[in-house]
Order: structure tokens, then C-alpha cells, then sequence
């Protein structure tokens, strides 16, 4: 078998302008462009006829409604923990103020450390089981709808 390579170089010329005119005029876009609808139609049709992609498609769009319920009530969750969090800055603002005239005064020693912690650990345990129980309050009323 022998190659003739003057052929194999103007077969390949020629194609190369054809796809050249072909990309300039737009018809290879067009082309393409139909033969993907075509394929498209083809997917569309298997998939309606399709008993699992039925299920995922209503799974899908439980689970959607499920999300925006969700995200409904997540600005209340996150408003209810911005107070929390400043409240708990404002306490050990104050914790931390009481530490500092305790230092300058000269009385802090580990007694009045540890009776200062100790008050501070009561104060934060309340204000974080307030928080909680309104946040999940929060959360069932939103699971409710």
C-alpha cells in the first residue's frame, strides 16, 4: 500500500477550508446547534418516561420546600444569637473592668479571681439556656408551617 502525499496534503487542505468557511459563516454553530437540540429532545423524552428520575425530581422538590422553610427562619436564629454574643461581650466587659480596678487596687489574689469566674460561669450558663430554648423554638415553629 503505498501514500500518495500530494493527495493526503490536498484532501487535508481542502477540508481545512471547508471547516474554515464553515466557522466564518456560522453554519458549523448551526449544525452543532442542532444536532445538541436534537439530543436534548431525546434526553427530555427518556427522562419523562424515567420511574427514578420521577423520584428524584419530587425527592428534589421536597427537600426544596424544606430549605426555604429553613431559610425563613434562619434571620431569627441569627438575631437571637447576635444577642447572645453581645450580651456575653458586655459580661466579660464587665468581668474584665472589675479584674482591672481589682489589679489596681492591688486586692486581686486567687480567691477573688476564682469567686469573679465563679460568677461568671452562673451568669453564662443562664443567659445561654434562655438562648437556646428560644432558638429552638424558633426552629419548630418553622418545621410546624
Amino acid at each position: 500500500m503505498s501514500l500518495d502525499m500530494k493527495n493526503i496534503a490536498k484532501k487535508i487542505g481542502k477540508l481545512e477550508s471547508t471547516l474554515k468557511q464553515k466557522i466564518e459563516s456560522g453554519a458549523l454553530f448551526n449544525e452543532m446547534k442542532s444536532f445538541a437540540g436534537g439530543q436534548t429532545k431525546l434526553l427530555k423524552q427518556k427522562v419523562k418516561s424515567s420511574k427514578d428520575a420521577k423520584k428524584v425530581a419530587s425527592f428534589i422538590n421536597q427537600r426544596k420546600k424544606q430549605v426555604e422553610k429553613m431559610a425563613a427562619a434562619l434571620p431569627k436564629d441569627v438575631s437571637n444569637w447576635k444577642k447572645y454574643i453581645q450580651a456575653q461581650r458586655k459580661e466579660l466587659e464587665k468581668i474584665g473592668n472589675q479584674l482591672l480596678k481589682q489589679a489596681k487596687e492591688g486586692k486581686l489574689n486567687s480567691k477573688s479571681l476564682r469567686s469573679t469566674l465563679k460568677s461568671v460561669s452562673k451568669k453564662t450558663t443562664t443567659t445561654k439556656k434562655r438562648t437556646s430554648k428560644k432558638a429552638a423554638g424558633t426552629r419548630a415553629k418553622a418545621k410546624k408551617k
